[in-house]
Order: C-alpha cells, then structure tokens, then sequence
C-alpha cells in the first residue's frame, strides 16, 4: 500500500475516533459505564498482531513481498482499551474478536475490507446514524405501581373518565326527553271527514241506507224557519226521532237554524211589547215614525221597507211580514239562542248551520242605505233590495267576536264533538274573524266555484275555477280556525250545479279539495256507478296526503283543464284533473311543481273514454289524456 494511501487510512481513522470521543464524553455525564479509549501500541505489539500478514504464503518464492507486508504499519499502531485497562484483547485484521463487536455495540459502526492480493485490509469506520429507544423494563414500571401519587392519579383519572361518560349519558338522555315534540298531525273532526248530506223532512226515514251507503259522516236537516225558538213540543219529538235514525249508524245530525229572528207568537216578543219599559225590548231594534230610514225587506222587488209600525213606533223586520229582527249582540236575544243551542244539543245534535249570520247585528242609529257600486246589475233600480249597500244591516263590527262565543258554547255543549257553522256565503272572511286573525266560525262557507260550473262553459273557464279556488283557500288561510288549525272550508252543490259538469266528474273534482263537499243525496245518487266512484273518493279522503298534505292547483299547458295536486312528504301523492270543454285534450302537467313524470290512475269519472286507459295503467305526467266533459285521479311518487 503507498504512502497516500496510509495516510488517507489514517486521517479516516482519527476523524471517526474524535467522532466518537466527543459522543462519549457527553454520555459519561449521563451513565456511569466506562469510556472506550484509545493508546499507541508498542513496536512489539504491532509485530505481534502483524505475525500472520509477515507470515509468507506457501507458495511464494517472493521473499521481499512478506517483507514488505511485514514493514505495513498503515495505521494500525493503535489499540482501542475498554477503559483503560492493561490486560484488553487486541484486535486483529480479520475483523472478528471482542474488540470488533465492541466497536459494532457502541457509536461507531466498522466495516473491514480486504484489499488487493496482498492481504491488506482497509478499516472504514462510521458513525450510528440512528439509535433505538428502550422504553422502561417491566421491572420498573412495578416500582411505581404502588407510588401513592400514582395510585391517586389513576383513580382520579377513573373517576373523572366515568363520571365523563355517565354526564354524556345523563345529558343524552335529558335533551331526548326535554326536545320539543314534533307534534303529530290533529286527525280531522267528523265534519271535517265529509262528505256531509243534505236530507229533506218527507223522506229521511228512506233515505238512512242510502245515506250510509255513500259513507256520510253527517246529515244536514233544515228546520222550519219560523220555528227554531220553538224547540219544545212537536219539534222536540221530531228531532229526537231524527236523531236516533241515524244515529243508530254512526251519522251525526247537523241543522241549519234561523236565528237571526222571531215570529209574533214568541214568547220573548211578547214580552218586549207588552210594556214600554220592558226590558226585553233591547232584544230588537226600534225606531221613532220619523226616523224611518230606506232600508228595504231582503229580496223585495217591491220596496218593500223593512221597517214594521207597532205601538207608535217602528220595529225592524227585515225578513216579511211578522218576522222581527233581533240584535244578537244584546244579552237578551243572545241567551236566547244560546239557551235553544243547548237544547237541542240535549237532544243528540252534534252540528248547527246559522242562517243569515251576516244579519246577526245591526246599527241602531244606521242612516239611509246608500246605492251599490256602478258595477251591479244595470237591470237593478231602487225598488230591488240589491240596489243599496245596506252597510247598515250587515257585516257589523262584532259579529265575528259574538260567532266565536257561541261556537265556544257549542262546543261545550257537545263535550267538545261539535261545531257552529254558516249555511251561506260569509262573502267578507275578515267581518267574521276575531281580532283580524281567528274566524269566529268552525267551518266556513266561501268562494264562488260552485256558481261558476252552473254558468256555461267557455275557454276561459279553467282559468277562472283555477283562480276562484286560489283566490278562495289563500283568503280563508290568513286566518286560524277555532278548533286550531286552518279553516276547512265548505263545497257546497245541488243538482242545479250539474248543468255543464255531469254528477260523476263534478264529484271527482270536488271532493279531494282542502274542505268537505256538502251534497243533496240524489245528487250523489245521480247517474250509474256513482256509489263505487264516492266509496273510492271517501278513501281518498282518509289518505295523509289529504287530511294533512299540501294543496296548489293549475291549468295546463293550454289553459283548457284543471288539475290539483295533494301530497305529503312519505306519502303517496294525488293529482286531480278535469276537463270541462266539449272536446278531448292531452293536457299537459309537466310543470307542476313536486309531481312525477310517471303517474298511476287509481279512477276515472263516467265519462272516460280513453281506450286502454283505466285503473293502474300509467300516464305522462306532459301527455295526460282527458275526454271531453270528464276527470280522473291518479297517484305518484312525489319529487
């Protein structure tokens, strides 16, 4: 080996060595074991460890390359000491022996590499580039394992974890249990379930079957005008048998009443006029002989006036001849009717119609009536009683609060099963609500739908029904219902409403609208299978999509037919569709917002004539094949 060489050897070996001396002395700081260390050796020594590389091979007849080997000192003068002690191991140039595994045990990794033919050797030493951590042995572990600071911490980290998880639980448990309830929806009142029927005093012995064919949750008797106050004899006796006829199948009895008046054989007339400082007297509404005003009876084509002389005074009666008005908003004439409300409610009526509530109160110091809007009837002169405004017989302030009062009453005098309602158009919602925000009635009676199919039907006729039900469900639903709730409106129709839409398809069109048809029993008994196609619709009408689902309406593409939708979010959504026109149509409902592509038909009205077209065939929602004059249902997934 040259003397460059060596001396490479050298420099590589001394650097490794300062290496290592400086990672020892900063580890004497911390441990207590012993430093390797380094000492020149001594010439012996060299020769010593040199012997087998002077040795000459056996077959070597080159006497001055043993000589040479001989003379190598390259660096190899040095022996490591295992803390300084005489008595080390020398290592030796093959690389094995304790002073190698040393040197491989601590910082310094050696790695020996013969050279050549000559058996020199070259020593490359490197530092550890990495060190393993040796975490504590089991035996130390166990002596803090009985430590009193570490038995305390691990019960309190015990308590503390467990007291974690039974507080999460606790706290669980109380929001699950104090959340607010998502309430579930009212199921609807049996007046809400329909459809309600209107009997006649001839014929409702024979019409009890037919009645309860058609699944009628209610029907409507109309007593005598003249005798509402006149409850006790010959009328309580009919009640009582009306009542048991259909009660004995689950149908409840409403009627209409007239309350708005009373006759000259009552006995609170009576009263009223037999003194001039009788109390009774502010039950009715007079006036002085020269105070008489231009008020005419109700429906006179005469001018006739609706003021009445008796006993040098005048007494209002509005509705003919021995008829006089009463001020309901007095507490005389208020528990009046409210005493005969209780009566009959004794009896076993569960419902009551009023009759012309808008006349309930009137102005007792009303002016003349002025004349209507320009826009009434140019036929109308001012002996027509449609001439005048009447503003002060009519729609008073408090006639919404006094309604209120008495469905309150009614419906304690049911024990909570019945309800007060109106048998004609409330025609100004906002005159009969409480407050600007309750109707004082249970179930309305409103819109114009009803006069609309009687008119005859023309182009722009989808668009006016569409408008008048909008119009009609968007007003009432300003207000709240005094059960809670929205108003459930009333769909009132008889045989004159079938006129333009047959029976069949006036009933698929109207019972599936947010409220309960109101229908004469031969209107339901008109035209062939007409009493499957009702059971059917009365099923519908159990559906959540109806009691509690949403409601819009549109025309089709082409302004010619009407269809609806009901759904709720879970359920099976419905669409209603009529065409009134004389002609067939594929309508086009595409754009109606949450319904399917896809619909299903579940029924069709009498006048369907669709081929291939029945109950389950499916239909485009865009393509809708409708006959002329005729309705259908379908359902659908909603989007």
């Amino acid at each position: 080996m040259d003397e460059t060489n060596r001396n490479s050897a050298k420099l590589d070996i001394e650097a490794a060595r300062q290496q290592s001396a400086d990672k020892e002395n900063a580890k004497e700081k911390l441990s207590p074991e012993p430093k390797e260390s380094y000492k020149k050796l001594s010439d012996a020594e060299l020769d010593q460890a040199n012997g087998a590389a002077r040795k000459e091979p056996a077959d070597s007849d080159d006497p001055a390359m043993v000589r040479e080997n001989g003379n190598c000192k390259d660096g190899e003068d040095e022996k490591m000491l295992n803390g300084g002690g005489a008595g080390d191991a020398v290592a030796t140039t093959n690389g094995g022996g304790g002073e190698k595994e040393k040197l491989t045990q601590k910082e310094l990794e050696v790695t020996f590499t013969s050279e050549g033919q000559n058996g020199d050797v070259r020593i490359n030493l490197e530092v550890e580039k990495q060190q393993t951590f040796s975490g504590m042995s089991k035996e130390e572990l166990m002596k803090f394992a009985n430590d009193p600071f570490w038995v305390r911490l691990r019960w309190f980290l015990f308590v503390v974890f467990w007291g974690l998880w039974i507080g999460m639980l606790a706290g669980a448990v109380y929001i699950i249990l104090d959340a607010p309830k998502c309430a579930a929806p009212v199921p609807l009142s049996w007046w809400q379930t329909g459809p309600l029927v209107t009997v006649d005093e001839q014929s409702y012995r024979e019409q009890v079957a037919d009645v309860k064919k058609f699944g009628a949750s209610g029907v409507i008797y109309k007593l005598p005008e003249d005798e509402t106050y006149f409850v006790e004899g010959a009328l309580e006796g009919k009640i009582k048998e009306l009542v048991k006829a259909f009660g004995d199948h689950d149908i409840k009895v409403i009627l209409d009443v007239t309350a708005n008046y009373v006759t000259r054989n009552d006995p609170l007339f009576k009263e009223a006029t037999a003194s001039a400082d009788a109390p009774q007297r502010s039950a009715f509404v007079w006036r002085q002989s020269s105070e008489k005003t231009n008020w005419l009876e109700v429906g006179t084509t005469d001018r006739s006036s609706a003021w009445k002389p008796l006993d040098s005074q005048l007494i209002l009666g509005q509705f003919g001849a021995d008829r006089f008005d009463l001020q309901l908003s007095e507490p005389i004439a208020k528990d009046k009717l409210k005493s005969t409300l209780r009566r009959l409610a004794e009896l076993g009526v569960s419902g009551f119609r009023l009759a012309n509530a808008k006349h309930f109160i009137v102005d007792r110091a009303g002016k003349d009536d002025e004349v209507a809007s320009p826009a009434a009837d140019k036929s109308l002169t001012h002996d027509h009683y449609d001439f005048w405004t009447h503003a002060h017989t009519t729609y008073q302030a408090g006639l919404g609060a006094l309604l209120h009062e008495l469905a309150l009453e009614v419906r304690n005098y049911t024990k909570g099963d019945g309800f007060l309602s109106v048998s004609e158009d409330i025609v100004r919602p906002e005159a009969f609500a409480v407050d600007g925000s309750q109707l004082g009635v249970d179930l309305p009676e409103y819109g114009n739908v009803e006069t609309i199919l009687k008119a005859p039907i023309t182009a722009e006729s989808a668009k006016i029904i569409r408008d008048d039900i909008e119009r009609t469900l968007n007003e009432t639903n300003l207000y709240s219902a005094v059960n809670g709730g929205k108003p459930w409106n009333q769909w009132p129709y008889d045989k004159a409403s079938l006129a333009n839409v047959p029976a069949s398809e006036y009933n698929v069109f109207m019972f599936l609208l947010p409220g309960v048809p109101v229908v004469p029993l031969d209107v339901l008994n008109y035209g062939d299978g007409s009493h499957a196609i009702v059971e059917s619709l009365n099923k519908f009408r159990k559906s959540p999509s109806f009691e509690h689902g949403s409601f819009a309406i549109y025309t089709d593409a082409n302004a010619t037919s009407i269809g609806y939708t009901r759904q709720k979010s879970g359920n099976p959504g419905y669409f209603v569709a009529l065409n009134p026109t004389d002609a067939p149509v594929k309508a086009d409902f595409g754009l109606m917002q949450g319904i399917a592509e896809e619909l299903t038909v579940v029924l069709v009205s009498a006048n369907y004539r669709e081929e291939d077209i029945a109950a389950k065939s499916k239909i485009q929602a865009n393509a809708v094949p409708l006959s002329a004059r005729s309705a259908l249902i379908a359902t659908y997934v909603p989007k």
